[in-house]
């Protein structure tokens, strides 16, 4: 097995693969409790960016434009 001083020594791989080493995903650590910590706080994240983007843009369909729906009542 490699160790970090052997893969810094060593000349860089060509390729699509060496681009991509970096950004391995850890499979270990995504099962482990701050793994599941960690994506059940993004899905939350992407729950509340969302009903936050919605509520903006009902009230900015309600308060500050409402010239759209004045000229409907006419």
């Amino acid at each position: 097995m490699l160790s970090a001083r052997d893969r810094r020594d060593r000349p860089p791989e060509e390729g699509v693969a060496a681009e991509l080493q970096g950004f391995a995903v850890d499979k270990n650590f995504l099962t482990s409790l701050k793994g599941i910590l960690l994506e059940t706080e993004l899905v939350f994240g992407i729950i509340l960016v969302s009903i936050f983007a919605y509520d903006a843009f009902k009230i900015y369909r309600t308060d500050i434009a409402p010239g759209a729906s004045q000229g409907d009542q006419q």
